[in-house]
C-alpha cells in the first residue's frame, strides 16, 4: 500500500513463535487486500470500478463493498473534506509512489487554474452508486475515479488488529504508514504515541497515550515540493483544488484506525480550533500543529511536551 508495515505483540501466554505466525498471518491478509483495492493493476476491484465510469455498475468483493460503503459515509460525514472520488485531483498533482519505486513522484509544476477546475467536476462523493443487493459500486461520470488512499491502510490496519485478537492476543501495535492501532498496554501502561514536529525530524511535539484505540496523522511534510517559495503537498482540499493551507499536522485518536484516517483529512484541512470542533462533534479527539506552528489540543487529552 507505498507505505512500511510494522507490528509489535506482547505473547502474553502464547509463544513469541506464536505470535510470529499471527504476523505472517496478517502480512499475507495486507496483500490480499491490496490486490482487491490498489490502483497500480488493471484487475483489482478499484481499477474495474474506474474503468467502468459513466457505463455500467460493477461487480466487487465483499470487502471492497464494505469499504466503498464506509467511504461514502465518511465522505457523507465530513462534509466533503474527505472525498473518496478525489483521485482526478490526486492525479493532477501527481504525489503519489509509482510501482516498485522508492522515491515519490517529485511534482515539477503548479497546475493551471484550469486545469485545477476540470478536474474538480469529477470529484463529487454522491455520485458513486453501490448497490448492496447486486454488490456492485458504480461511478456516474466518465472521467470520475475512487482512490482509497485516504482510507484504504486504516481499513486494513482494522483488519489485522481483528486477526490478531481473533487469535488470542490482547497487547500489541499495528501501524501501516501513519495509521496506527494500539490493543490493550505495553507493560502496565497505555502505549504512548509520538506525534513527529512537521518542521523538525526526528523531534516530537508530544506524546499521546493510547489503548485499544487509533491513532492517525496526516502532514504536509513526508510528500512534498517547494516551488517558488510554496510548499505544495498531497493533502488536497476538495473546495479549492489546491494543498489545504490551514495545518501542517493533524493526529488524530479515533476508535477505529478507518475512523481516525477519515478525520485526519478533515481536521487537517480546516485546521486550528474549526479542526477541533468537527473531531469533537465526531466524538474524538486530536492535536493539531496550525500553519504557522501553533499547536491545539482537543480538551480531556493530555498531550506530554518533549
Amino acid at each position: 500500500m507505498g507505505s512500511s508495515v510494522r507490528f509489535a505483540v506482547c505473547p502474553g501466554g502464547q509463544t513469541p513463535g506464536a505470535a510470529s505466525e499471527a504476523i505472517d498471518a496478517a502480512l499475507a491478509e495486507l496483500r490480499r487486500l491490496e490486490a482487491l483495492w490498489t490502483t497500480w493493476t488493471k484487475e483489482s476491484d478499484i481499477a474495474r470500478v474506474n474503468a467502468g465510469a459513466g457505463k455500467a455498475a460493477v461487480p466487487v468483493s465483499a470487502e471492497t463493498f464494505e469499504l466503498l460503503r464506509r467511504a461514502r459515509a465518511g465522505s457523507e460525514l465530513s462534509g466533503g473534506l474527505f472525498d473518496v472520488t478525489f483521485a482526478p485531483l490526486g492525479g493532477l498533482w501527481r504525489f503519489d509512489r509509482p510501482p516498485g519505486s522508492h522515491e515519490p513522484v517529485k511534482l515539477e509544476r503548479v497546475p493551471a487554474p484550469e486545469e485545477v477546475r476540470d478536474r474538480q467536476k469529477l470529484v463529487d462523493y454522491r455520485k458513486l452508486t453501490l448497490d448492496a443487493k447486486a454488490r456492485s459500486a458504480r461511478l456516474e461520470r466518465e472521467g470520475m475515479a475512487v482512490n482509497l488512499g485516504g482510507i484504504g491502510k486504516g481499513a486494513a490496519v482494522d483488519a489485522l488488529v481483528a486477526m490478531l485478537r481473533a487469535r488470542g492476543f490482547t497487547s500489541f501495535t499495528v501501524q501501516a504508514g501513519g495509521d496506527l492501532f494500539c490493543a490493550g498496554k505495553n507493560g502496565a501502561r497505555p502505549w504512548r504515541v509520538g506525534i513527529a514536529h512537521p518542521r523538525e525530524k526526528g523531534r516530537l511535539v508530544g506524546t499521546v497515550e493510547v489503548s485499544d484505540g487509533s491513532a492517525s496523522t496526516s502532514g504536509d511534510y513526508e510528500r512534498f515540493a517547494i516551488i517558488g517559495g510554496v510548499r505544495y503537498h498531497h493533502l488536497i482540499d476538495p473546495r479549492t483544488g489546491y494543498p489545504a493551507t490551514a495545518s501542517q499536522s493533524a493526529t488524530v485518536l479515533a476508535p477505529t484506525a478507518t475512523d481516525a484516517e477519515i478525520l485526519t483529512k478533515a481536521a487537517f484541512i480546516l485546521g486550528g480550533e474549526a479542526g477541533l470542533a468537527a473531531l469533537e462533534k465526531a466524538r474524538a479527539k486530536g492535536v493539531i500543529v496550525g500553519a504557522g506552528g501553533e499547536v491545539y489540543v482537543s480538551s480531556g487529552l493530555t498531550l506530554e511536551r518533549p
